[in-house]
Formats: C-alpha cells, structure tokens, sequence
C-alpha cells in the first residue's frame, strides 16, 4: 500500500531526491522572477541541472506515483524519470547478476546515480523494500558486533589454553 502525500513543489521534490542543490534552486527561481513565462523545470534543463525529461517527469507523473500502486521495477521510473538510459539499465542489470547486488546499488556503483536519490526513489515508491533493505543491513551490523558471550568463550578458551601450558 502507497502512503498519499500531499502536493510538494518540484524545486522541493528534486532537492529531496538530491538532483538540485539549495544554492541552484535559488537561482533558479531568481531566474524564474525575470523569466515569468518560464516554468521552473524549464530552467534547470536549460541551466544544464537537470534533464527536461527530469523536470517532466517529477511535475506530471510524481504524485500521481506516489499515491498508486508500483507495478514496474525501480529501473522503469529511473528511466521514465530521465535518469537512466536503456543501456544504463543494461549495464547495471549485468552488474546486478555478476555480484548479487541490488539494482540500486549497482547504479550507485557505477556512478550513475547518487545514494540519495536511489534512496528517494526506494522511500517513496517501494517503502516496503526499503524497510527490508534496512532491517537487512541492522542484522548484518548486529552479527558483526561482538557480544558478552563472544567474550566470555574466548576468555574461557584462552585461560584453558593458558592453564594446559
């Protein structure tokens, strides 16, 4: 189940999905206030901040995802969102088989994309996942930690050795 969200602006969505920084949202707008007929995404592409394709993407089909249910697999809204191309796709897909990672991951790997916006992405339209990716990596934190009973073995196998000696 989609959680619904409230309308966000897109210079707020692309922050939070970290595709713009503060500093080029705010000349962004500074541009808009001269450019009145100019829509805000407009500006970005045009400035080179992001992809028209983005901008589209996050003003028509965002909320509209984010409130319905996901049926296609993160790498079709990547694209959609103008982020990753066809062989992108292709070449994280390989990377996905040949070292079991998770699609994200690989793209962040690639240098593709930026943690921040897989996990935007993952946050919004897949929280579920998101949940799971992250209990997931607390079990693995917490069998890497060191516990009484660890201590207490290696104390008991150390002074047994220390003893036969």
């Amino acid at each position: 189940m989609s959680k619904f969200i409230t309308f966000k602006p897109i210079g707020t969505i692309l922050q939070e999905a970290d595709l713009i920084t503060t500093p080029q949202l705010e000349v962004a707008l500074r541009d808009q206030a001269y450019y009145e007929d100019m829509r805000l995404g407009e500006i970005l592409a045009l400035r080179g901040w992001i992809k028209q394709d983005t901008a589209d993407f996050f003003v028509q089909d965002w909320f509209k995802l984010v409130n319905t249910r996901i049926e296609h697999p993160i790498g079709f809204y990547l694209n959609k969102a103008g982020l990753l191309s066809e062989s992108d796709i292709q070449k994280i897909l390989g990377e996905q088989r040949a070292n079991s990672l998770r699609f994200g991951d690989a793209a962040i790997q690639q240098g593709l994309l930026k943690p921040n916006t897989v996990n935007f992405f993952l946050q919004n339209l897949f929280p579920s996942q998101l949940k799971k990716i992250r209990q997931a990596q607390e079990d693995e934190k917490s069998s890497n930690r060191i516990t009484k009973d660890d201590i207490t073995y290696w104390v008991t196998r150390s002074s047994a050795h220390v003893t036969r000696l």
